[in-house]
């Protein structure tokens, strides 16, 4: 192990300490600032970039021309409500209101319904993560369209796995910390028995310390 990677390992305890400092920090200022815009902003850039990130792989590799223009669709879709979101967020004074949770609700259904489509064509193959994946869009879109969703509630939210996440992050740095001190109680007996060791080597034996006086007196 390099003396970097030691550094490292020693004292990853106070990089996480760190990380859940930022995180309550994160928290507060989500429940003291007005953030509403920019929370609001923030989920418009996710869906835009996860449409525009689907849509060349997904031209290129997709064979049904029928699945291929309905994807083409919804990705058309959820780049215009991308910038809707963006946009409204910073020129209505008022915000969205329930009208987010009802856009929410559309993105998120379209996307389940879009793929379970495509796999019941036989045009897409799927696996177990994003099978759960598009059945919690379908469940959470539905739960999202019936009892409604808005931005402040996100910002709840997000401010509970901010101190979630910060309550875990900060356990393991307490639990590297109390490592890290156990290491140093026992490094240093190991270091304290070599200096007596080394101390023992340097000391000058009974037959030299004779031999010096029996010089001097001669």
């Amino acid at each position: 192990m390099s003396k970097v990677q030691k550094v490292f390992v020693n004292y990853n305890w106070f990089i996480k300490l760190i990380g859940a400092a930022l995180l309550i920090a994160l928290a507060l200022i989500l429940w003291l600032v007005d953030v509403e815009p920019l929370i609001q902003s923030f989920v418009g850039i996710l869906i835009g970039v996860y449409a525009i990130v689907r849509l060349v792989p997904f031209v290129r590799t997709q064979r049904s021309d029928l699945i291929k223009t309905i994807n083409i669709i919804e990705i058309t879709l959820n780049v215009l409500i991308a910038a809707f979101l963006i946009i409204s967020a910073f020129t209505l004074d008022e915000g969205l209101g329930a009208a987010f949770g009802y856009i929410i609700a559309f993105v998120l259904i379209a996307r389940g319904m879009v793929h379970f489509y495509g796999l019941s064509e036989g045009s897409e193959k799927g696996d177990h993560i994003t099978y759960f994946f598009h059945i919690a869009t379908l469940v959470v879109g539905t739960v999202i369209a019936v009892y409604g969703f808005e931005v402040t509630q996100l910002i709840i939210l997000f401010i509970i796995l901010a101190l979630m996440a910060s309550a875990y992050i900060g356990f393991e740095g307490y639990r590297g910390f109390s490592m890290y001190r156990k290491r140093k109680q026992l490094e240093e007996p190991a270091r304290d028995e070599a200096k007596e060791e080394a101390d023992i080597r340097k000391a000058p034996s009974k037959e030299e310390e004779e031999r010096k006086r029996d010089e001097i007196v001669s």
